[in-house]
């Protein structure tokens, strides 16, 4: 997408935005070891990240480039929550195999906080009745590999992260990685990991990111998010930026390119000043303001040539390890044919531009920049899903797939093949839709049946076989940081 030329001036752009400006860190401690490794403080007290240091991360990250460019290929079936669940588990070669021969899909992005109740077509906070029935409708959905942790708006929010994993595994494995909201909790997000993988090797329940805010700001929360991880021996940084185009970058694409990516590299050569063996990756999740609405949205083409060219820079440049999004969410809060639109277009952009044309609709049930889930928009979103997993590019070819004297008599007594025995045999091959039917295909009819469909599966729940005394460490857990935390 970028020539060699521009990539250089954006990357001179970069380094001197770190170098002349500098990055606000709201933590001494990081901002100590930065300065220790050489970097710089201005007259205003941001910190002037050198180009010596983000070089010597570079070839730090380098040297598994090839291997985080492999991992990220699952993201374009998975999606990126259910790729690091997959990849901290070291699960990859596993699930890559299933993938070939099985269906699945994530659930629900990184975690709703509202719920669409389609039967009366309003919003309402995510509560734990919701949040149970969710749970049981992914560990009842055989298509369904991973859900998200939805968040929960009526407990005590200094404690909600732990409480609801802890309650999400007793009822469904499907479950992973969450985010640290308060750097609190997560010494007890390692210590779930440790109760139900039995080791203390990977942190699979810990995941999230340590976000930079514009204009290039390392803020509290992130910073010491950082620390805690370091201080627990948790390896492993996650770096994101969120720029909305027009808000906090500048509106033409050239500056927030600029923008975007020195927001990440900042925040990870903070990382790697105080971890410099770790785990260290970035992410760019881009945003657009509609002007005629004042709305942040990821619905406009802006949004993945942005993210898709601060990737190419890292790829080029500073190791790789940068994540983006094939699509973020649709922005409208309604489940149905809009939803879907933002989807498709989505994902025909990030194709387009990447020149991957294999690529699986991203749908997976979230509306409202992932800030609402529906479970009827992600039956729709699953249908779609299913007939393109449906489509394969080869024909099996013998002498059961070609009866060719049948075929040869058939035609010569002028008959019809549906009756015939061969037909009766194979006519459930064909792919067919549970949703989308060609006599009853208006909208309303087709999420009046995903509504229903997804209800149908929570009669088939059946809840996870944990031990009890892993139930019993999880619950001892839980009282324990509430004694602590509220």
């Amino acid at each position: 997408m970028l020539t060699s030329e521009q990539k250089e001036l954006l990357k001179e752009k970069v380094y001197r935005l770190l170098e002349e400006v500098g990055m606000k860190i709201e933590n001494e401690e990081i901002e100590s070891i930065l300065l220790k490794n050489g970097c710089e403080e201005t007259p205003s007290g941001r910190i002037r990240i050198l180009r010596k240091l983000i070089e010597e991360m570079s070839i730090y990250q380098k040297k598994t480039q090839k291997e985080d460019d492999e991992d990220q290929t699952l993201h374009l079936q998975c999606g990126i929550d259910w790729a690091h669940s997959i990849i901290w588990n070291r699960r990859q070669n596993e699930i890559r195999q299933r993938l070939q021969s099985k269906f699945m899909m994530s659930a629900f992005d990184c975690g709703p906080t509202k719920y669409y109740d389609y039967q009366n077509k309003k919003l309402i906070p995510v509560d734990t009745r919701i949040f149970i029935e969710m749970m049981k409708f992914a560990q009842s959905t055989p298509e369904i590999g991973y859900i998200s942790t939805w968040y929960r708006q009526d407990v005590p929010q200094k404690t909600e992260r732990m409480d609801s994993l802890i309650l999400a595994l007793k009822y469904t494995d499907k479950v992973d990685g969450i985010e640290a909201i308060y750097p609190e909790q997560i010494k007890y997000l390692k210590e779930i990991g440790e109760i139900i993988s039995g080791t203390s090797e990977n942190t699979p329940y810990l995941a999230g990111s340590q976000c930079i805010t514009s204009p290039l700001v390392l803020e509290r929360r992130s910073a010491e998010d950082i620390v805690e991880r370091a201080r627990l021996g948790i390896k492993r940084y996650h770096i994101a930026s969120m720029p909305t185009i027009g808000v906090s970058t500048p509106v033409t694409l050239a500056g927030s390119v600029v923008m975007s990516a020195a927001e990440v590299l900042g925040g990870m050569a903070a990382a790697y000043s105080i971890d410099p063996e770790s785990d260290l990756s970035g992410r760019a999740i881009s945003m657009v303001t509609d002007m005629r609405t004042g709305n942040s949205v990821s619905t406009g083409p802006e949004t993945t040539i942005l993210s898709l060219a601060v990737k190419e820079l890292f790829d080029t440049f500073w190791g790789g390890h940068l994540w983006v999004e094939v699509f973020f969410s649709p922005s409208i809060k309604e489940p149905g044919l809009m939803a879907v639109y933002e989807n498709l277009y989505g994902v025909y952009r990030y194709s387009k531009l990447t020149k991957k044309p294999d690529i699986p609709y991203p749908g997976m049930g979230t509306l409202g920049e992932g800030g609402i889930g529906s479970p009827a928009q992600f039956m729709l979103d699953l249908e779609i899903r299913k007939s393109e997993f449906a489509l394969k590019n080869k024909i099996i070819i013998d002498e059961e797939t070609l009866p060719f004297e049948e075929i040869c008599k058939i035609t010569r007594e002028r008959k019809e093949f549906l009756s015939s025995e061969h037909t009766l045999k194979h006519f459930r091959k064909l792919w067919s839709s549970n949703i989308f039917n060609f006599k009853y295909g208006d909208e309303k009819n087709i999420l009046d049946k995903c509504d229903a469909l997804w209800r149908e599966n929570l009669k088939n729940y059946q809840p996870p076989e944990w031990s009890r005394e892993k139930i019993k460490a999880l619950d001892d857990l839980l009282t324990k940081a509430k004694k602590e935390l509220l």
